[in-house]
């Protein structure tokens, strides 16, 4: 059944990548306003996370203009993964700006090794095709489904731009292995995750665990932290933008250490989000360990 899943999925992306731009694109929206019609479980969702945030103050329509963006912006990372397969250079540099690349620039000059945080922000993949055909080659934590076959698509047509992509399971042996070679990698920090994984920290105003992976490896191989987004602009153009590096701590106290890089971390991503909120990926019960009943009482409705 697999295969066969597989084979139709083939089909439809051969069709997609004929199709004139303009009918491909119009279909994806097309396909993210159904999605806003039927996805309620998931409009509660986005919902109680834009409330809970800004504290109740904020409208009913930004709510549904952030719900309907939501399931665009989503779309938009499986059109760019489709449309990035016969990208060319050329059109890459027209459609993509990048501004602060000359702190990219300054921490490689350093000979350290570079860890990049980023979150489910923007058009991530223009982002990881951008850096990584224009940039520097970067390993890509990501997270692997029970469709290995679609795992394998994606992986390969990732791969296509230069990155090195890196499952969950068993990841950071194979990241330490790319920073002990003085390489750059690439994690994903705005997640939910448990309070055995990760470190308590103020997220957008509210406590929330986040995963110390990056906290942990810059502290232990002197590695420069750079946050790292990109954000949709008009007419399928994209800006990438790099912030101030979070240089590694090193004391004594290394409980304290990794608190307080994973908090200027927070800080980081918590700024981005709110630099143009609506380009995050509110669909995700973020705040679940703390706030769990946000949820609860919306889906109950």
């Amino acid at each position: 059944m697999n295969k066969l899943v597989y084979n139709i999925f083939l089909v439809f992306v051969f069709i997609l990548r004929k199709l004139p731009k303009f009918i491909r694109r119009g279909f994806f929206k097309l396909l993210a306003n159904f999605a806003y019609l039927v996805a309620s479980k998931t409009n509660k969702i986005i919902e109680a996370n834009l409330k809970l945030v800004f504290d109740n103050k904020i409208s009913k329509k930004e709510i549904q203009k952030i719900q309907k963006y939501s399931y665009l912006n989503m779309l938009l990372w499986v059109q760019s993964l489709i449309e990035n397969l016969d990208v060319t250079n050329d059109k890459l540099k027209n459609s993509v700006s990048i501004e602060n690349k000359k702190i990219i620039d300054e921490a490689l000059l350093k000979g350290k090794p570079i860890i990049f945080i980023s979150a489910h922000f923007g058009n991530m993949e223009m982002l990881s095709t951008y850096i990584n055909k224009n940039i520097l080659t970067i390993h890509q934590v990501a997270r692997q489904s029970n469709f290995e076959e679609i795992d394998e698509f994606i992986v390969k047509a990732r791969e296509k731009s230069g990155s090195k992509i890196i499952f969950r399971d068993g990841a950071v042996k194979k990241l330490v292995k790319a920073l002990i070679k003085k390489e750059a990698i690439s994690l994903i920090i705005d997640q939910s995750i448990n309070s055995r994984e990760g470190t308590e920290v103020e997220f957008l105003g509210k406590k929330a665990y986040q995963t110390s992976t990056s906290s942990i490896l810059a502290r232990k191989f002197e590695a420069t932290i750079i946050p790292i987004a990109i954000f949709n602009q008009d007419d399928y153009k994209y800006k990438i933008k790099v912030y101030d590096p979070i240089l590694p701590i090193r004391t004594n106290n290394e409980e304290n250490d990794i608190k307080v890089l994973s908090q200027l971390q927070a800080n980081a991503i918590s700024d981005i989000i709110l630099e143009d909120k609506k380009q995050w990926f509110w669909p995700h019960k973020r705040f679940k360990s703390h706030y769990r009943e946000i949820y609860e009482k919306n889906t109950n409705n």
